[in-house]
Parts: structure tokens; sequence; C-alpha cells
């Protein structure tokens, strides 16, 4: 079996963004070239400043904008319809305010940040697609110390992502990052912030665990379905994408 595959962030990466005055950090930038997936195309996250406007575009995908941290106002378009503005913020915020967003292809966007806002956006391809949309929080409780802020596995065409806040400050958690069902496809799994070393991840039982950093990303091909242990005391969130 091929070494599971972890991603590195690159916080000294920056990328021109038109409109943008400076340069935008994007640490997490991950792309068929590095995966070989034929379905998720990319992974990227970037570090918005507050005062920054950022016009984008679908093109031909379906994007899943997802908001890890901060707050931001999100207007989304598709033709000559224009949407109203949402209020998206970061899954530890608690003003009970979306987190995520849908664009379908073809649609436009603008982000405005109102702080510093790390912001991730997922991509793949589709056949058809859905109208823009916003989605909710639903902080939905599983097993002991770990719950769901929101799931979306239905609305897109190919994308389907999961928002997770695991708190083991009574003790160790261990979980599959992804369900049984979800193995069959392909994954990024990111791991927000945590301390060093509270972070491990199994591949398989007959394999070393593999320690994971703060924006760390797992690439998990079909077949994968490895343990994520977080040591006791600890606080992490895990955002799941897969196609």
């Amino acid at each position: 079996m091929n070494p599971m595959k972890v991603v590195k962030a690159d916080y000294e990466r920056r990328i021109e963004l038109p409109g943008v005055p400076a340069p935008v950090p994007r640490p997490v930038d991950i792309d068929q070239s590095q995966t070989g997936f034929n379905n998720l195309r990319t992974l990227r996250i970037y570090r918005f400043d507050s005062g920054s406007v950022i016009d984008g575009h679908a093109e031909d995908d379906e994007v899943f904008i997802v908001v890890l941290s901060g707050s931001v106002e999100l207007t989304m378009s598709l033709g000559s319809e224009q949407g109203s503005p949402s209020i998206l913020s970061g899954p530890n915020d608690s003003d009970g305010s979306a987190c995520a967003a849908y664009l379908p292809p073809h649609a436009a966007y603008r982000l405005v940040p109102h702080n510093q806002a790390d912001v991730a956006y997922a991509r793949a391809t589709p056949v058809g697609s859905q109208p823009p949309k916003v989605f909710p929080r639903s902080g939905t409780p599983h097993s002991k110390g770990v719950v769901t802020s929101l799931e979306e596995t239905t609305y897109a065409e190919k994308l389907r992502f999961r928002l997770v806040k695991i708190d083991a400050t009574r003790g160790q958690v261990i979980i599959p990052p992804m369900s049984e069902s979800e193995t069959n496809g392909e994954a990024f799994v990111h791991v927000g912030n945590v301390e060093a070393g509270a972070a491990t991840m199994l591949p398989s039982p007959d394999s070393a665990s593999v320690v994971l950093d703060s924006w760390d990303t797992v690439v998990l091909t079909p077949g994968e379905r490895p343990m994520l242990r977080i040591r006791g005391g600890s606080v992490l969130v895990l955002i799941l994408f897969s196609a």
C-alpha cells in the first residue's frame, strides 16, 4: 500500500488576485497534479485581510466556499440574477450565522472580509448544477466530544463536505474521519489549528501513525479509511471534502 499523503501548508505562498492591492496568502494549494484525482479538482485556502474585495468565478466547476475563521459578506450571482448578501462566519463564532456556500458552474461571487478570514474553496466539475445556496450551521453531536458543525452531502452533484469540531479536553478521542460509505471517493481531510503533536493519523492497522500539524491536509484515495487520534486535553476543527 502506498503511504498516506500529507500536504503541508506553505505560509509564505502569496497569490496576486485581480482588484486586490497586495498578494494574498494561500497556504493550502492542492490540485490534480499533486493528487492524481479524477473528480476533486482543487482545494485552496486563502487568508484574506479586512478591507479586501474579492471578485471570483466558478468557471466550469461547482464550488464549496467554507469560512474556517473570521467573518465575510458573500454575494453570489448567476447570469443576470444577483442574490442578496449573506454573512458567513467560522465554526467557532457564536453568532449563529452560516459558514458555507455552494457556487454552481458559471456563477460569480463577491466576498468582502469583515476581519482577517481564512476561507476554503473546493472544486469539482459536474454535469449539471443547482442554484447558489448558503448553508446554516447545524451543530449535530455524535460520539463523545465530536460535533458536526455542518454537513452537506446531497446538494452538489459531486462535492461533499463535513465540518467537525472535536473536543478531547476530557480524554483522548479516536474516530475515522470518513464514514464507510465515503471511502469509495476521493477526499481531502484538512486539520485546523491544533497544538503540535496533538493529532495523529493511523493509515492502517499495520502502519505507523503520522503526526499532523496545524493546516496539514491529508489526501485520501478511494479505499483508504484511516483513524484519527486526538490527544486528551486538545480541541481541533476538521474539514472533509470528498467527491
